[in-house]
C-alpha cells in the first residue's frame, strides 16, 4: 500500500505513547519525556526518540515553548492537533480535549516539571508501577460515580517490599488561604480510594505550616520537600503530625497505603 505523498502515518504505539506523555504531563522537558519513554520501553534509543520528536514537531502534534527553557533543555507541550490525533486513536481526556479554549497555561509550566522530576526519579530507581496525571484523575472524576474527594496531582502506585501500594501525591510550591485548606481537609478526611497522601512542599518552612493545616485529616498525609524526596524515595524522613518525630515515607506507606486493586 502507498501512502500520499507528504501524508504523515502515525505510529499506534510508539507516536501515540509521546502524544499521551506530553498531553498527561502538561508541560515536559526534553530529558524527562525520554526518561518516561525509555522506562515504558516505548523508545528503546535517544536516536530514535529525537526522529520521532522532531517529526511530531514538524507535523504541529507538539510545540516547543520557545521562551521556556529549564536545565539547558527545551519543554513541550501537546497541540490541538496532537490532542486531535490522541483522540481519533481512542484517548480522550475530557479535562484536557481538542476542543478545550486554551492549552494549558505557562504558569503550570515549574509545577509540572517538577512533579515530572518525582515521576522520573521512580522511574529510574525501578520503583513506579503506575503514575496516574492530574489529567487523568480530573477527567477520571468529572464522569464517575465514585471518584476520588479531589483532583489530586497524581495517584502513584509504587513498589514496595515485593507489594504495590498506592498513595495520592500532591505538590504545593505556594500556599493556599485558611480556607483552602479548610475544604482539602475535609476532602482528605472523606476519601475512600486512598489511604495515604504524601505532600510534597518547595521548601521546609511549607513542610511545617502544611503539617499544621492538614495533619487532622485522618493521619493518612505525610509532609515532605520535593528535592528530599526525588533524592531519597521511600527512605525520604516525612512528618505526619506537629507532634510526633518523622518517620520513613515507606513506612508510613505499608502502613497506610492501600494494597494495588485487586492485589491479594
Amino acid at each position: 500500500m502507498r501512502y500520499i505523498k507528504d501524508s504523515v502515518v502515525m505510529n499506534p504505539k510508539r507516536d501515540i505513547a509521546l502524544l499521551r506523555q506530553v498531553r498527561n504531563a502538561r508541560f515536559i522537558r526534553h530529558d524527562q519525556l525520554f526518561a518516561l519513554l525509555h522506562y515504558t520501553r516505548s523508545e528503546a534509543s535517544r536516536s530514535s526518540f529525537n526522529w520521532r520528536l522532531r517529526r511530531l514537531l514538524a507535523c504541529g502534534y507538539v510545540h516547543m515553548c520557545g521562551d521556556i527553557g529549564r536545565a539547558g533543555f527545551p519543554v513541550y507541550r501537546v497541540t490541538q492537533e496532537g490532542l486531535l490525533q490522541l483522540e481519533s486513536h481512542g484517548h480522550f481526556a475530557a479535562a484536557l480535549h481538542s476542543a478545550t479554549a486554551h492549552p494549558p497555561h505557562k504558569s503550570q509550566v515549574f509545577h509540572a516539571l517538577e512533579l515530572n522530576s518525582v515521576q522520573v526519579a521512580l522511574a529510574q530507581k525501578d520503583l513506579l508501577a503506575h503514575w496516574q496525571s492530574d489529567i487523568e484523575i480530573a477527567s477520571s472524576n468529572m464522569v464517575s460515580r465514585s471518584p476520588y474527594q479531589k483532583d489530586y496531582d497524581a495517584i502513584v502506585d509504587v513498589w514496595i517490599d515485593g507489594k504495590i501500594r498506592r498513595f495520592g501525591l500532591e505538590y504545593e510550591r505556594t500556599l493556599k488561604s485558611a480556607k483552602q485548606y479548610d475544604k482539602v481537609r475535609t476532602a482528605l478526611g472523606c476519601e475512600s480510594h486512598v489511604g495515604c497522601v504524601l505532600y510534597l512542599a518547595a521548601g521546609q518552612d511549607m513542610v511545617l505550616h502544611l503539617t499544621y493545616e492538614l495533619a487532622p485529616a485522618s493521619g493518612r498525609v505525610a509532609f515532605a520537600t520535593l528535592d528530599r524526596f526525588c533524592e531519597r524515595l521511600m527512605d525520604t524522613e516525612v512528618y505526619t503530625s506537629p507532634d510526633q518525630p518523622p518517620t520513613t515515607f515507606g513506612a508510613h506507606l505499608l502502613y497506610r497505603g492501600l494494597p494495588f486493586p485487586g492485589a491479594a
